[in-house]
Formats: structure tokens, C-alpha cells, sequence
């Protein structure tokens, strides 16, 4: 929006900074993110519960930091499910509000603030996307898969897999703690144990690296093809491997070796400030 000539950055009524304006029932400017501001309306349209007026600006400022770093055009899908939201508001994809909305396959408990903690049972989340055929930027020698856990309730079970149990892109915490990517079976030993930010990231066609925080261990297994079902959290397929860990964020895109510093640093800012 113009005023004259010029484009205005804020808008004020008296003192009090505004994020909008309307013409009548018309938004004619907004100072939000645009992103962000698609996966309101499209929780708005949908009839979900919205994230209070405080946590909004945080998860705008996720968005923002994760643009700032470069990550954000490199995912596919992000969920982001510590919130103060309704469960629903916690299942959609932050990158396209209106595809990949988390499935909640028997009642994984949602807790406000902290995200989806699975019964060790039956309990997982399905993502709907399926890396093979609706891969973008996550491909066979150029992909990540991230999540942000806040526990490790019990460590010989999956985080993460596909539904049909092909194994292609597994964080399974194990006596072996058994981690691979776009790969076969593979046994390679990487520490999956404890809660805050994980990622294993794929740039070759002979080496991941698994990331615990910022500490990396590089893992010898040729990638041999990505995943053709579904990505499942809290379960390494869904007749195996359920967890009763709690899961607050998840994505997959693009390798992120370069950005992994930055990933984490904004996934901590905005969990530390729930």
C-alpha cells in the first residue's frame, strides 16, 4: 500500500502499531509475513483453533529466521507442533498450507505448548507426503529430515519412517542406534539418544551426516532410493517401532549441512519462548 508515491512499512492507530488495514471487509496491506499469514487464513477457512495473539509473532519470527538462513526454500514440509493451537492447527504443513496435512492415526496424545507424544502402542502421525512422489527439493543424494523431540521416552523405538516400513529415511534409536537416510538397512552407529534438535542430511551418494545439535557424525551408507510411502512420525512404519516420545517439530527438504548451526538456533529460540 502506497501513500502519495510511497510505500509504508507500519501502520499505526495513535501510538498502537496495527498489522492490517481494511477498506471496508477488504485487506488492502499487512505487515505479516506472507507465508505465515496463508497458514492462518488457511486455518481460519478450515475452522482450526489459532495460536494466541503472542505465540503468532513468534511463529511469524520463526519464518522470518528461517528465510533469513536460507532454509526455508530448501523444505518441503514443516510442522510445527508445539503450540498453543488446536491439534489441527498443529497438523498443518507450514510450507503449503492446503497439502501434506499431518493424519492423526490412533489418537497420538496433543499436548498445548509441548506437540504430539505417542502411546508406545499404535499411535503414530502421517504426513501424506511421500518423498518419491512428491519430493521437491528432498531427492536421492540432496535431502534432509529434521525433527525436534522434547524427550526420549523410550529409546528403542523410531522416531521417524515410512508407512510401508521401506526404510529410507529412519531415525530409530536402538542399542545401535540404527539411523539412515535414502538408504538400505543400515547399521551404522550415530548417538539418537536424548531430546532437543536431530537431522541427518544426504549431499553424496556415499556418506549422510547424522547431527545431534551441531555435533556431527558422518555415516558410511550408499544411498540406493528414497521413500515410496508415506513419512510417519512416532513409528518407523505403521505396524512397527511406536514411540512415546514427544515430538515438537518435524521437516524434511533439501541437504541442510551448511544451515544445520542456524536450523537449530531458531528452532531453539522459538522453543524456549513457549
Amino acid at each position: 500500500m502506497k501513500i502519495g508515491s510511497s510505500d509504508i512499512s507500519a501502520a499505526y492507530i495513535g501510538s498502537t502499531a496495527i498489522n492490517k488495514v481494511y477498506i471496508g471487509s477488504t485487506e488492502v496491506w499487512s505487515s505479516m509475513d506472507a507465508d505465515y499469514a496463508a497458514i492462518l487464513n488457511y486455518a481460519t477457512t478450515q475452522g482450526y483453533t489459532l495460536p494466541s495473539a503472542s505465540q503468532r509473532l513468534l511463529q511469524e519470527q520463526l519464518i522470518v529466521d528461517l528465510k533469513n538462513a536460507g532454509i526455508w526454500t530448501k523444505l518441503d514440509i514443516l510442522y510445527v507442533f508445539a503450540t498453543d493451537g488446536d491439534s489441527d492447527f498443529a497438523s498443518v504443513n507450514w510450507k503449503d498450507p492446503n497439502n501434506y496435512k499431518i493424519t492423526q492415526v490412533n489418537s497420538p496424545s496433543f499436548t498445548s505448548n509441548l506437540g504430539f507424544t505417542g502411546d508406545a502402542t499404535s499411535a503414530y502421525l502421517d504426513t501424506n507426503y511421500i518423498p518419491s512422489t512428491n519430493g521437491v527439493n528432498f531427492t536421492l543424494n540432496d535431502a534432509s529430515a529434521m525433527y525436534y523431540r522434547e524427550n526420549n521416552a523410550n529409546a528403542t523405538t523410531f522416531t521417524m519412517g515410512n508407512k510401508n516400513n521401506d526404510l529410507c529415511n529412519n531415525f530409530r534409536e536402538d542399542n545401535n542406534n540404527r539411523i539412515w537416510l535414502n538408504s538400505g538397512r543400515s547399521l551404522t552407529s550415530a548417538d539418537g539418544t536424548g531430546g532437543g534438535f536431530f537431522m541427518i542430511t544426504r549431499n553424496n551418494s556415499s556418506t549422510s551426516t547424522h547431527y545431534k545439535g551441531t555435533s556431527a557424525t558422518t555415516l558410511s551408507n550408499l544411498s540406493t532410493n528414497v521413500g515410496a510411502s508415506e513419512v510417519v512420525a512416532l513409528a518407523g512404519a505403521s505396524t512397527v517401532g511406536f514411540s512415546a516420545s514427544t515430538l515438537q517439530i518435524l521437516s524434511l527438504g533439501a541437504d541442510l549441512s551448511s544451515e544445520v548451526s542456524d536450523y537449530k538456533n531458531s528452532c531453539d529460540s522459538y522453543i524456549t519462548s513457549l
